[in-house]
């Protein structure tokens, strides 16, 4: 399961937050070192936590002693049953998500680019450091994404598209480090002299706005970077000759109780409407739209909450394959819905550590695009399902890139960016990998062969 996902649930369909958390340069710190850029966390106080105390605290509360009272009053008791349960959950999930933004307030996400020992550090409050050396990356890369949110006014209702442009800092084996989001291409451009200016790698355009730049100088490598130390949430055990290596979860009551309301919410408003139907069955031209709705709409919420919400993955990994072991964790499902797919070394290419747009952070095996694919399964696919969109982290080369193990951001306690990194360094070490180096030159003169 993807703990970001329960985290974040309420403002994922919200138009008031569209665009709100855009990164600025103004945050960047210079000094004669390097540049830094601190970054608090944004849901735990501020504007955010004002209009969500005002959209889904009050809002909620009023909606569901309203509903609470038809409930209460009338002789149908589906519909206001099902509206005093939405407007609870809406209150639940809200408390609970800002309760544990509010635990985590405290911590402080840190990207320093040091010239001074040509390292990039990676601090967050609580983890471990992750350093790189600056040598190993390999270009800056420009992604381009659009997000469809409507707002509603007091007199008119409007449909918003947010353009972003993401710059990354790519690394030689395919990972990818966000730096800066802007929302207009100048300030793009701004920022990439900025970077620039401090680290001279050339620049990977790939959002079409054709600023690609070959130029670069090169960068010394001064010093080792410090030894990574596994958190007490990454474990490692012997297992089916190989090693297992499984990032574990933190567990609560909160977090629990919202993995069953998100089901249970669309289950419930689909139970709803069918009964809305069943009290008017005269109007037989309803099953014309209610039965193709329904086998879609129930086929989004199976593999949601299945294949998403309770999903589980088993990372075990030998001298000669990869092995994924999946499943879900509804135990009348977990044994039927098993399923195994053991990639074999010769076609492993990368593995690869992603933090990327939203405070996603992924750990992702890339297959190579010359090795035979033999046919997925549906379950191979459906188990592929992301919570996460990776498809524009695909580079040139890649036949495949599978997201194995995903974490969620601002979490009072639990796993972090270090973790990912240490697992990534561990599979590496039993696979005795060697990975494809990635080129800028190759990169630029693949996709110009697209």
């Amino acid at each position: 399961m993807q703990e970001g996902f329960n985290l974040k649930l309420i403002f994922l369909e919200s138009s008031l937050f569209s665009g709100l958390f855009i990164m600025s340069l103004d945050s960047w710190i210079s000094g004669s070192d390097g540049i830094r850029k601190e970054i608090k966390n944004p849901y735990s106080s501020g504007c955010i936590f004002v209009i969500g105390i005002l959209a889904f605290g009050v809002f909620g509360s009023i909606a569901f002693l309203f509903f609470g009272v038809i409930f209460l009053t009338a002789e149908d008791k589906i519909l206001p049953g099902f509206g005093s349960f939405f407007c609870f959950s809406l209150v639940t999930i809200f408390i609970i998500t800002m309760r544990s933004y509010r635990k985590a307030s405290h911590i402080i996400k840190t990207i320093d680019i040091q010239t001074n020992t040509s390292l990039l550090s990676l601090r967050e409050t609580g983890k471990s450091d992750v350093e790189l050396p600056l040598s190993e990356f390999i270009s800056y890369m420009i992604l381009f994404r659009m997000e469809r949110s409507s707002s509603t006014g007091t007199s008119i209702n409007t449909n918003s598209t947010w353009k972003y442009w993401d710059l990354y800092l790519l690394h030689k084996d395919g990972g990818c480090i966000l730096l800066e989001t802007f929302r207009d291409t100048d300030s793009l451009k701004k920022g990439l002299e900025f970077f620039k200016t401090t680290l001279p790698l050339p620049v990977w355009d790939r959002s079409d706005l054709r600023i690609t730049n070959p130029e670069t100088k090169d960068i010394p490598y001064k010093q080792d970077p410090k030894k990574i130390e596994p958190s007490p949430w990454v474990k490692t055990e012997s297992k089916d000759q190989g090693t297992k290596i499984e990032i574990i979860e933190p567990k609560s009551a909160g977090r629990t109780f919202i993995t069953i309301l998100v089901p249970a919410l669309f289950y419930g408003a689909w139970f709803t409407i069918l009964n809305s139907f069943l009290s008017n069955f005269e109007n037989m031209i309803f099953l014309i739209f209610f039965i193709p709705f329904s086998v879609f709409f129930l086929g989004i919420v199976t593999v949601l909450t299945v294949f998403i919400l309770f999903k589980k993955t088993d990372i075990i990994a030998n001298s000669l394959e990869l092995k994924l072991r999946y499943s879900t964790r509804i135990p009348i499902l977990s044994g039927l819905l098993y399923k195994e797919r053991s990639i074999p070394l010769t076609s492993i290419r990368n593995i690869r550590t992603i933090r990327m747009e939203k405070d996603n952070q992924i750990l992702c095996v890339a297959l190579k695009s010359s090795n035979t694919q033999k046919e997925r399964t549906l379950l191979d696919r459906l188990y592929n399902v992301q919570g996460v969109n990776l498809s524009a982290k695909q580079l040139p080369g890649d036949a495949e890139l599978l997201g194995i193990l995903a974490l969620g951001s601002w979490l009072p306690k639990g796993p972090g960016y270090s973790d990912l990194v240490y697992a990534e360094k561990v599979l590496e070490s039993v696979l005795n990998l060697r990975e494809e180096s990635l080129t800028f030159a190759d990169l630029v003169s693949s996709s110009h062969k697209k």
